[in-house]
């Protein structure tokens, strides 16, 4: 029998009865094709990948399979059979829950703190597959399904490679881990922005780069993506990292992401919930050409490779859906609510944890409340005596009030009468001198479109006009070309002095000299921020020091100003501009 006379009603080996075609996989010796089917001695639906027996890649398929199953990670999806019947190799494998994770970035990227639990827990897993000398090697969007109740399964332990072809590749465990490692960073990735690092993949679009092919950072590409996050990107795919040393193994991912999102229970990755409604993981699904190539293992160039194994829906009957095992409640964010995890699965998964990598938390002992009456016997004679100095000093500062507004105030200014006499008018308005700090009431970092994505680390901007020199609102870094990697005409922050002031100058600390630098305001009558770079007026610039002073040219009246960086100076081998305070002075 040919994987091609397989049709829905047909059963193999007198137990799985054919469903529903989910893939198709073409290889050199035939087409492998995947199936949902039922499992009609325990009622339950499985996955089956169905190729020729004499498909050269059959034997490799068996014998990874053979590998697969004895992986201890229930992250892991398993495999439940494997063998040759009427001419005809299979695996059988469980049916999930879930949508895979290309499914769920084709709605946008995940929210950082969730995609860094998302891979933490990818990587975690990887890191004891390969304590038992398992490697997955061909991780992509489609090998990740989030289930219904927000946990992590991995689809393709060792098999993804053998339906590709390369099962029979020999690796060193070293080479075996730096693959992990490189399908890990790209995972990450592309949850943090959404695209494929080395090419469409998934139905993801290809991640975008300089005009030196240089692949453009997660920062670079969406805005609001931590530091933290787009330095272990780096670290992983890069093998010069410019922040920190190269991570080249999963249980070094693992440690790494640990340190940054912390950890989360197996059930509970994405709340319960918040997996957006569509197809799930394992209906049926048309494989197009580009979904049948995948990454080399040590470069960018794509090798081919068949759609991954995909799976389906379970009936829920209370249970962690493979046995009678207990469930307990866990949740995303600690509460006992929602997702189901066996007792089994949370045992196993304690057992895995490196030690010294998960402290307990730490809570604060509660703080005694202390009644008045210990508060000694006479508490309320000091009380007294504090809010008696208080009046006397209030008393205090107005006599010095009155008696400064005396002194400045000198009496009726004469004027000049129409009849060439004198007579008294009220004391005119004073006017705050020259040179006097105008307080920042808000700011807001600035990278308009066409060319910008909205945002240039937000997170920072605080730190522009708090008042210390040795914090800073910084850029993203651009590659190749100071002006801003050439893809844009500036980038900024504007900000509201919360009325319209007089301007005579804005003192600026930058972090670096060799910036270009403009100031731009808003009209006086604007009722807001201009959205765009033409609603702004220029009243000075410079190519900056790391401390200069814009000084309008005609007198200034606004509320809102914008500092426009133009060029940025060097950072290490890319261009990153920074502004460490701002001054603005009337």
């Amino acid at each position: 029998m040919h994987p091609t006379d397989v049709d829905p009603g047909v059963t193999l080996a007198g137990r799985y009865r054919v469903a529903e075609l989910l893939a198709e996989t073409p290889g050199d010796g035939g087409v492998a094709q995947t199936w949902r089917a039922i499992d009609e001695v325990l009622s339950r639906s499985v996955v089956v990948h169905v190729l020729a027996a004499d498909d050269p890649r059959a034997e490799q398929l068996l014998e990874a399979s053979r590998r697969a199953a004895t992986a201890a990670d229930v992250r892991f999806i398993r495999v439940l059979d494997a063998l040759r019947d009427d001419g005809v190799a299979y695996v059988v494998r469980e049916w999930v829950a879930g949508r895979s994770l290309g499914a769920l970035l084709a709605d946008g990227p995940l929210p950082p703190q969730q995609a860094g639990l998302l891979v933490r827990e990818v990587a975690e897993a990887l890191a004891r597959a390969h304590d038992q000398e398992l490697a997955h090697e061909r991780l992509d969007p489609d090998s990740i399904v989030v289930t219904d109740t927000g946990s992590v399964k991995i689809v393709g332990l060792a098999t993804q490679a053998a339906l590709s072809g390369d099962g029979g590749a020999t690796h060193s465990e070293t080479d075996a881990q730096r693959i992990d490692a490189l399908g890990l960073g790209r995972l990450l990735y592309a949850a943090l922005t959404a695209k494929w690092p080395t090419g469409p993949r998934s139905g993801l679009n290809a991640a975008p780069r300089a005009a030196d092919g240089t692949l453009l950072s997660p920062r670079q590409c969406r805005a609001g993506v931590p530091r933290s996050l787009d330095e272990i990107t780096e670290r992983i795919l890069s093998e010069h990292p410019r922040h920190g040393s190269p991570l080249t193994t999963p249980r070094e991912i693992a440690t790494a992401l640990t340190e940054v999102v912390g950890v989360t229970p197996i059930e509970g990755v994405l709340p319960p919930g918040s997996i957006p409604a569509g197809r799930e993981h394992g209906s049926r699904v048309s494989v197009p050409e580009s979904h049948s190539s995948s990454y080399s293992s040590y470069t960018d160039e794509p090798t081919q490779v068949g759609a991954p194994p995909v799976g389906g829906r379970p009936a829920h009957n209370g249970t962690n859906g493979n046995s009678g095992a207990p469930t307990v409640h866990t949740s995303f964010n600690g509460d006992d609510q929602s997702s189901h995890m066996s007792a089994e699965d949370e045992a196993t998964r304690t057992a895995m944890r490196p030690r010294g990598t998960y402290p307990p938390p730490r809570t604060a002992p509660p703080r005694p409340y202390v009644t008045p009456s210990r508060q000694g016997p006479h508490w309320w004679r000091i009380a007294g005596a504090v809010v008696g100095l208080l009046l006397l000093a209030g008393a205090g500062l107005l006599g010095w009030q009155l008696m400064t507004a005396a002194f400045d105030n000198p009496g009726p200014n004469p004027t000049t009468s129409a009849t060439g006499g004198t007579s008294p008018t009220s004391t005119p308005t004073r006017t705050a001198a020259a040179g006097t700090v105008v307080p920042i009431a808000s700011a807001k970092d600035y990278d308009p479109p066409p060319d910008g994505n909205g945002e240039e680390h937000p997170e920072e901007i605080r730190q522009a006009y708090d008042g210390n020199p040795s914090t800073m609102w910084t850029t993203m870094s651009y590659h190749n070309d100071p002006n801003l990697g050439g893809i844009k005409a500036g980038v900024g922050l504007w900000v509201d002095l919360g009325k319209v002031e007089d301007v005579g100058s804005v003192d600026v600390s930058l972090r670096k000299g060799g910036t270009d630098i403009e100031l731009l305001a808003a009209p006086e009558s604007a009722a807001s921020a201009p959205t765009g770079i033409d609603g702004w007026q220029r009243v000075a610039s410079t190519s900056a020091d790391t401390k200069v002073s814009l000084k309008p040219k005609e007198p200034v009246r606004a509320r809102y100003l914008l500092l426009w960086l133009t060029k940025l100076p060097p950072d290490g081998g890319d261009y990153r501009g920074g502004i460490s305070e701002i001054v603005v002075r009337r």
